[in-house]
């Protein structure tokens, strides 16, 4: 699979469990009446057996659905394939067709996202001769993330999920100013092309894929062959640059990058299709195919033989191909001599390049502009709550100010009933809603792990400005930093642990801001600090405690953490246990 960027995340521990003692899981038959559903712009999802579009084939009216007694289903639920390879999340009400449903209360949109990415890997197993199915999905295992208690730890899934999202948006804003996308602004020829589309005036016509040599066509827009097929077992995941494509679906069916039998390699700048499972993709680039019942097509018109045509045919060939083949019926290259292929056409009914290459330059600036201004959006609602921070260098307490009082749909909210926040001061509260944390009311505790040598100076000095690597902080991590009412300075072992109680809010300033007397730690690639305060000649008493029932193993179990004073907290049930 292809290796993701590296993780800054990292789990307490795992553990395997069966999907069945996680989730509900119940059987949606096949709908009686598929064909006869009305397909509407502003209705609601109809999910089928697909490995492509989350799912969904199209659009349906609901009153129709409830009207003729067909399944209508609640969202925040996963959808898996009955036959088929597939799974996806579907967060609001939907139709269903012939697919099995996966229910728990836990789940919300991050945590669905997590166990689509986990059961995506487990469909590699399965095959035309080993189908899923329901009894088969009750006893799949899957390896969780637990918290130090043995519990599982949705606030890492969900704190996971975030990491990969702002991964992507990052990549695909150094992608925005390499391609020359800073302006999305679309042209005029581009507003028109959207417009002509909505409003149903583009005159498509149908043409064959490609040619019948036994009937002595040759009209087809492609010409087609088979891939060779590399197994996978075959294959080095890592051992070089060239993309091994399977029919799975995403990452553009990508499975890896390895180097192996030049002779086997297929000519880039073409559209694969996955023989069994119908997935379609453009390559651009040179490519080794998995499986020689994937079709390659390739476009016979060198006009047509650019990115964004090829990009729209994908498309076209979805649309066309997949209500035709399933996975009992796949498609052939001596099938899709019969099939045809819908494409916008010029007054004198030649294929029209010039707009299909106009429409998707113009989709990809309307899709890139709609990431752009929900980037911006959260880096404003981030910076609206720090700004005063970082522009005083005084003691004054910034509690109760009104840069906290913010509405819901301006905040990104965070996980349910645990916040796990992995920044190079973590945010660690177990067991916590966000709206508990805003109320202001928690008992919260800095620890903070410090070496024998720097003992006596760090912990006797009563000031400290702790560097922080981050700039964009999240709102929920600033409010846990300016909540925290101890800090305790540990040595990983608890007879060694110290905790103070603060002498003054905790407080956000640049390097410049921080007053004289404080001891600077963490300096180094420090972004900001944290100033705290407090009184090294009076102990806090905080009862029995254990700082393990709140450290995470792993390499990162030294970094500054706040957790809620209760976490570490030893009552006497513990105790007796």
């Amino acid at each position: 699979m292809v290796s993701p960027r590296p993780s800054k995340l990292k789990a307490w521990a795992y553990k395997d469990f069966k999907l069945g003692d996680l989730f509900d899981i119940k059987g949606i038959k096949q709908a009686k009446s598929q064909g006869l559903i009305p397909t509407v712009n502003s209705g609601i999802p109809y999910v089928v057996q697909s490995i492509s579009n989350n799912m969904v084939s199209r659009n349906v009216d609901k009153q129709w659905l409830v009207d003729n007694d067909e399944p209508l289903v609640h969202g925040n639920v996963l959808v898996l394939g009955v036959t088929l390879p597939a799974v996806s999340y579907q967060p609001y009400e939907f139709g269903a067709s012939q697919v099995i449903t996966a229910r728990a209360d836990f789940l919300t949109e991050e945590i669905g996202l997590y166990f689509v990415v986990l059961l995506k890997k487990q469909m590699l197993r399965f095959s035309y001769s080993h189908k899923p199915g329901i009894n088969i999905y009750k006893n799949t295992i899957v390896s969780l993330p637990i918290t130090p208690i043995g519990e599982i730890d949705f606030a890492f899934m969900e704190s996971r999920i975030r990491e990969m999202e702002e991964s992507r948006i990052r990549e695909m804003e150094t992608y925005l100013k390499v391609a020359g996308f800073e302006d999305c602004e679309l042209t005029e020829e581009e507003r028109s092309s959207i417009e002509l589309m909505k409003q149903g005036n583009v005159v498509f016509n149908s043409f064959y894929v490609t040619d019948d040599y036994k009937k002595k066509r040759k009209n087809g827009v492609f010409a087609v062959k088979n891939s060779h097929n590399i197994l996978q077992s075959s294959v080095v995941v890592g051992s070089g640059n060239i993309p091994y494509v399977t029919a799975g679906e995403g990452k553009n069916s990508v499975y890896a990058y390895i180097s192996y039998d030049k002779n086997q390699i297929e000519e880039g700048n073409a559209i694969m299709i996955g023989g069994k499972t119908m997935v379609v993709t453009y390559q651009a680039d040179d490519f080794f195919s998995n499986d020689s019942h994937n079709l390659v097509l390739y476009v016979k018109d060198k006009r047509l033989r650019k990115e964004l045509i090829q990009l729209f045919m994908v498309a076209s060939l979805n649309k066309s191909l997949k209500p035709i083949y399933s996975w009992d019926d796949s498609i052939s290259k001596t099938k899709i001599v019969k099939d045809k292929i819908n494409l916008p056409v010029t007054s004198s009914g030649s294929i029209d390049y010039r707009f299909m290459e106009t429409y998707i330059r113009a989709i990809e600036k309307q899709t890139i502009q709609r990431v752009k201004d929900w980037r911006a959006k959260e880096i404003k609602t981030t910076k609206n709550i720090v700004k005063d921070d970082t522009e005083s260098s005084s003691l004054k307490p910034l509690f109760g100010s009104k840069h906290y009082e913010m509405q819901e749909e301006d905040v990104s909210m965070m996980v349910a009933d645990n916040i796990f926040i992995p920044y190079s001061v973590e945010v660690r509260l177990w067991n916590t809603k966000r709206e508990d944390l805003f109320e202001g009311n928690l008992d919260l505790l800095l620890m903070y792990a410090i070496g024998p040598s720097a003992r006596h100076k760090t912990e006797s000095a009563c000031k400290i400005a702790l560097g922080i690597k981050e700039t964009n902080l999240s709102a929920e991590a600033i409010k846990a930093f300016k909540s925290v009412r101890y800090i305790m300075f540990h040595y990983w072992k608890n007879s060694e642990a110290t905790p103070f109680e603060l002498t003054a809010p905790v407080r956000l300033v640049e390097k410049e801001s921080i007053p004289e007397g404080f001891l600077i730690r963490q300096e180094k690639d420090a972004k900001q600090y944290l100033l705290i305060e407090y009184n090294s000649d009076k102990p806090a008493e905080l009862g029995e405690y254990d700082i393990l029932r709140a450290q995470r193993r792993g390499c990162n179990r030294y970094i500054p953490f706040v957790c809620r004073v209760e976490n570490i907290k030893v009552n006497k049930n513990d105790r007796q246990e």
